[in-house]
């Protein structure tokens, strides 16, 4: 049984739309946990507790709603703090997946630099591991359209979870040294 941990980087935290789809993906994983990083943020839970369930963790999934072209700022808090462990087996070769909601535009940019991120920091990204759901493609897949199929739907967290749990393993990558010491130290003097 292969252990995710969802991680929820809107600005919503437990309520909202991302929860919404967190709660539909959390159905299909039979060992997960979800994160809400909003805890993190608000010194609910340290550092060291976040490590300690980020190394328990085989794979991951990212969600959050899209802000100003963004994602929240539960999100980018994680990020920042994550950054003392890119490439080391925290997430050396793990897949992650990222689940997006929107309302209308924006979202695609945040899927696209968030995944580039990930994989910065060491991640996997498996084929077909991303999505947006927006309100317009909601309201969109309302209506009876030969379209229908262009629209990213609740349907396709099927395909994502199914990439995520195929492309768990034990595979030996490589890493590029990384200066480890201190992220935060001054270099502009």
């Amino acid at each position: 049984m292969k252990k995710i941990l969802i991680l929820n980087g809107s600005i919503s935290g437990y309520q909202g739309n991302t929860q919404h789809l967190i709660d539909l993906v959390q159905e299909k994983i039979e060992s997960c946990e979800v994160l809400h990083l909003k805890d993190l943020m608000e010194k609910k839970i340290t550092t060291g507790e976040l490590k300690n369930k980020l190394k328990k963790a085989e794979g991951f999934i990212f969600t959050s709603g899209t802000y100003w072209d963004s994602w929240g700022s539960p999100m980018q808090n994680f990020l920042e703090v994550a950054t003392e462990f890119e490439a080391s087996d925290i997430f050396m070769g793990k897949p992650a997946a990222v689940i997006i909601t929107m309302h209308s535009v924006g979202g695609k940019g945040v899927l696209s630099r968030l995944q580039g991120v990930l994989n910065t920091l060491g991640m996997l990204i498996p084929p077909m591991s991303g999505m947006v759901y927006s309100l317009a493609g909601h309201l969109a897949l309302q209506a009876e359209s030969s379209f229908a199929e262009d629209f990213w739907s609740l349907e396709d967290t099927n395909v994502i979870v199914h990439n995520l749990m195929a492309s768990l393993g034990n595979k030996k990558y490589q890493s590029w040294p990384v200066d480890h010491k201190d992220p935060k130290r001054i270099w502009i003097k």
